[in-house]
């Protein structure tokens, strides 16, 4: 496998961006439900919110730190490079909201596939890391994913059950 070898500031840019595509994916699912889907895509949007604002403030601390080596995350081109290879990998574009929220249920399946498939990009990007501060901070950021994952699984038990 080749080294991704993703510094510590791209790693919390790509973790920022795809809580941001997160959170629109699930607000835009609010605006196309009501009642016990909306409630729970409400819950969503906001864990989406809260990982957004911690990833955001730790590249906060970490880029006035290292400033000139974190400039070039700042150019919208090396963003939406970024926010690309995010919305082709985890966020399916070509779904329609109708279709992904129809009901609690289906809401709640999409919402695990969608936070597997988070899991599994960050997994990629944890074997392609060497430094040891970008693996800790990425194992946070990890165990909060898989935390998403274990959450709507039991939601999605619950009221299969």
């Amino acid at each position: 496998m080749a080294n991704n070898s993703f510094s510590i500031l791209e790693m919390l840019k790509i973790a920022v961006l795809m809580e941001e595509e997160g959170y629109k994916f699930y607000t835009n699912g609010i605006n196309h439900t009501t009642g016990k889907t909306q409630k729970f895509l409400k819950v969503a949007a906001g864990q989406e919110f809260v990982h957004k604002e911690k990833f955001q403030k730790l590249y906060d601390k970490i880029s006035q730190n290292k400033e000139i080596e974190s400039e070039y995350l700042l150019d919208s081109e090396v963003s939406g490079y970024l926010k690309g290879l995010i919305e082709d990998r985890v966020f399916d574009k070509s779904e329609q909201p109708e279709d992904a929220f129809k009901d609690l249920k289906t809401a709640i399946q999409h919402a695990v596939k969608t936070e597997e498939l988070t899991v599994q990009v960050y997994s990629h990007m944890y074997e392609g890391i060497s430094k040891k501060d970008a693996k800790d901070i990425l194992s946070v950021i990890l165990e909060e994913e898989k935390g998403h994952v274990a959450y709507f699984s039991k939601l999605l038990k619950d009221i299969v059950d």
